[in-house]
């Protein structure tokens, strides 16, 4: 899943996953984003990271708007907030919902 990247794209990779799973991120973004949101999407990443699988933008916006009830407009603006594409290759596929 990682193979592709350099020694010092792997480091901030980590970085961004290492602050994404943190409480500064939740402490980042919930004011414009629930906690229950944000615990959410860090959920679904960890489950991505402790399984070694890809996760899609397709799948975790329906696992955030059908499961959740979440609007798809609030993922959208989600995913450009954090800017998701930073996320590839643990999380892959086009944002636009």
């Amino acid at each position: 899943m990682i193979t592709s990247l350099n020694s010092e794209e792997l480091v901030d990779f980590i970085d961004l996953i290492n602050f994404t799973l943190s409480k500064d991120f939740v402490e980042k973004w919930k004011y414009k984003y629930s906690e229950k949101f944000l615990k959410l999407f860090q959920l679904k990443v960890l489950t991505s990271i402790s399984k070694g699988s890809v996760l899609k933008t397709k799948a975790l916006s329906k696992y955030l708007t059908k499961n959740h009830k979440y609007s798809r407009i609030q993922v959208q603006n989600f995913f450009e907030s954090i800017s998701i594409e930073d996320y590839h290759p643990l999380v892959s596929g086009p944002y636009v919902i």
